[in-house]
């Protein structure tokens, strides 16, 4: 942004020169003629101003949510990431696009640490493994669907992102005494 308020100062600045020098030599009326001037030489630097102030007003109401926005064929999948970069799925988008019929509490027994109530107000989430591990179960085609686009868009993401960040990955979600 630093070198279009530059182009903008250093061509107001030839425009208020050119029009100086007109009204000294040739008088006020003859000043008249150099006014399309202005517009001829800031027009652009001034839209472009426009634009890359536009771009970074966008860019800092969009960074809260950078790269967290999900959505499986159309429906958003609200994911909250903890602190160990692990992700939790909002179980009503999941019912909302699979529809199985397992309750919270039977989550919660079956994943013992993969059911939490999270957020504002606190609702229930899967974290990504015990739901890729529960979509693996199912029958239904749209929640084979749904298991690879959770095991592309936030599994896979997610497990290599831990990785670079030397996390040790979780523990299991799954009871393996079951």
């Amino acid at each position: 942004m630093i070198p279009i308020v530059a182009t903008i100062a250093l061509r107001l600045a030839v425009c208020v020169l050119v029009s100086w020098s007109v009204w000294r030599w040739f008088g006020v009326a003859s000043m008249v003629p150099t006014l399309p001037l202005f517009g001829i030489l800031l027009a652009r630097p001034l839209l472009e101003l426009v634009s890359a102030l536009r771009d970074g007003m966008k860019h800092v109401q969009l960074a809260a949510v950078e790269g967290r926005h999900y959505a499986f064929r159309g429906r958003r999948v609200q994911v909250l990431e903890d602190a160990d970069r692990r992700r939790w799925v909002r179980l009503a988008d999941v019912r909302a696009i699979v529809g199985f019929t397992a309750s919270d509490g039977a989550l919660a027994i079956t994943y013992r640490d993969g059911v939490r109530r999270l957020g504002r107000p606190a609702e229930a989430h899967v974290s990504e493994e015990a739901l890729l591990a529960h979509l693996l179960k199912e029958r239904a085609p749209e929640a084979a669907r749904l298991r690879l686009w959770v095991e592309r868009e936030i599994v896979f993401p997610a497990r290599r992102e831990r990785e670079r960040l030397g996390i040790r990955a979780p523990a299991a979600d799954a009871d393996a005494s079951d």
